[in-house]
């Protein structure tokens, strides 16, 4: 179940307080109301009763004539709040009457009226209808005549009370009048409960929002969110902007006591840190060394041994042999001078990534038209295609700008032609082409102007594993190690190289470079994979 806020606790108090309060007030005032109503209305009808009596008095008590008593009795029916009048002569008989008497039953005794011998009481007729009667005797003395005519009156008349009057006010209608008031002052008193519960609730809320924002900012300030303030009742003059202010001066205390331990903690934990990034520095550069070097002599001893091994075995058959003729020596020497060559190639190459790997081989970056590279590898590699029957096909295009280095990068174009050359079959084709593009590549997308090199053959193709693996150290044939000084190199002039390549269809070998043209020449260093920079 949720829990009620301080601020509905208050404002549903004070509304029961109210309303309680509002019911009793009403109900008190409910009851006078009827109480003055009731008074308001005998005084009425006593007064409009005595002043038709005194107006009538003359036809009453001398006349007597009926038609003249009935216009007189419904004249006196029609005022306000009147329902019947009934006239009696001192016998009680009637003389003139707006309805008929014997309809009319008494229902409680009389109580005494505010005139001389005027007498209230309640009656119902054969409808059920009920009203409030008024008995008032008829008499000539206080009447406002002269004394003479008073004597006159006396002396003539057989009793001082010359008969009744009986005037009846339907209760209903009063009752009608006293519930309109009733209702207009219960409908006065909601709308005062109302407008002081929305006053208590605007007082309580004005109260109540700063200790609920002080409840949110202390559970800010003990997760360790310090800069926490409460900006609500802090102009309040009372106990709860004292309260506020108070407390946003404790957080701001503890906000500059711990921005004091922070700087202290801060200080301290740079040295440490610092100290421990020069440790791990020297531990990996010791760890990259040890990887190196290892890799190395793993590579050199297992590479070298094949055409070391060749190269002994032909030795002594030569020095062991003495039958052994002109053509079949001259056969041997050259398979020897051939593995001669390879393992100096393999050492010259394990040399160059040894030193590009370990960021100790120096860019000579310069500006130059790539577009120039690929036409001198081309022209150089023209002739051996053309012996295996090859057709090779460079596209045209514009002068591709870079900021390179010139042999490192046709170092990259040759490997990659002599491959194509080397894998495609008589009668197939190879094609380069230059094309502008807007992102490196499909591994690290970045954004730029770069040109991409395209170097196309129609060989027998790679497949998934070979696609995923042919950049590796060693992998395929030869000496396995042109492709992977290519990535390099061209990671290292932040581009990027990648195959796409099926089974008998052939391979496409792409590279890009920035198109940058900074001018003049310049040396940097190679950075490795591992971070390093070489001088």
């Amino acid at each position: 179940m949720r829990r009620l806020s301080i601020t509905t606790k208050l404002v549903l108090s004070s509304a029961f307080i109210l309303i309680g309060v509002g019911f009793v007030v009403t109900a008190y005032s409910v009851s006078q109301l009827r109480t003055l109503l009731y008074k308001e209305m005998v005084r009425r009808v006593e007064a409009q009763t005595q002043n038709w009596v005194e107006a009538n008095i003359f036809p009453i008590t001398l006349t007597g004539n009926r038609e003249t008593l009935g216009r007189l009795v419904v004249e006196l029916n029609k005022r306000e709040g009147i329902s019947y009048v009934i006239l009696l002569d001192a016998h009680g008989k009637p003389r003139a009457a707006t309805r008929a008497l014997d309809e009319l039953t008494v229902e409680s005794s009389g109580t005494e009226g505010t005139g001389s011998g005027m007498q209230w009481r309640e009656v119902r007729d054969t409808r059920g209808l009920r009203y409030f009667e008024l008995s008032a005797p008829i008499s000539a003395s206080g009447t406002g005549m002269s004394p003479d005519l008073e004597t006159m009156f006396r002396a003539v008349a057989t009793s001082p009370n010359q008969g009744e009057i009986r005037v009846g006010v339907d209760r209903q209608r009063f009752y009608r009048s006293v519930r309109v008031l009733v209702a207009k002052n219960i409908a006065l008193a909601a709308v005062l409960i109302m407008l002081a519960v929305g006053l208590r609730f605007l007082l309580a809320k004005q109260m109540v929002t700063p200790l609920v924002l002080m409840v949110k900012a202390a559970n800010q300030i003990a997760a360790g969110n310090l800069s926490e303030r409460v900006q609500a009742g802090v102009k309040l003059q009372d106990e709860v902007g004292d309260l506020v202010r108070n407390f946003n001066r404790m957080a701001l205390r503890l906000e500059e006591d711990r921005k004091e331990m922070s700087l202290l903690y801060s200080s301290l934990e740079g040295k440490v840190q610092e100290r421990t990034k020069e440790l791990e520095q020297a531990n990996r550069k010791l760890q990259e060394l040890d990887q190196l070097k290892s890799d190395f002599l793993s590579t050199v001893s297992h590479e070298l041994r094949t055409p070391l091994t060749s190269i002994k075995a032909y030795a002594e058959i030569l020095l062991d042999s003495t039958t052994l003729d002109n053509d079949r020596k001259g056969r041997f020497l050259g398979i020897i001078e051939k593995e001669s060559d390879r393992m100096s190639r393999l050492i010259s190459d394990l040399l160059n990534l040894a030193k590009i790997e370990s960021g100790t081989a120096a860019l000579e970056l310069t500006n130059a038209d790539l577009r120039d590279i690929i036409r001198q590898s081309a022209e150089a590699l023209a002739p051996y295609a053309t012996q295996k029957g090859i057709t090779l096909k460079t596209a045209e295009s514009g002068p591709q700008l870079v900021f390179a280095d010139v042999d490192r990068i046709q170092e990259v174009v040759t490997n990659l032609l002599s491959n194509a050359v080397k894998f495609c079959s008589g009668g197939g084709q190879i094609q380069v082409r230059l094309d502008r593009v807007t992102t490196s590549g499909p591994q690290s997308e970045r954004a730029g102007e770069y040109v991409r090199v395209l170097i196309a053959d129609t060989g027998p193709g790679l497949s998934a594993e070979e696609r995923e693996r042919v950049f590796e150290k060693f992998y395929g044939s030869g000496t396995g190690l042109g492709l992977t000084i290519s990535r390099e190199i061209v990671l290292h002039h932040q581009g990027e190289i990648w195959v796409e390549s099926e089974p008998g269809v052939g391979s496409s070998f792409y590279f890009t470079l920035p198109l940058r043209a900074l001018g003049g020449t310049s040396s940097v260093c190679i950075v490795s994979e591992s971070g390093e920079k070489g001088v």
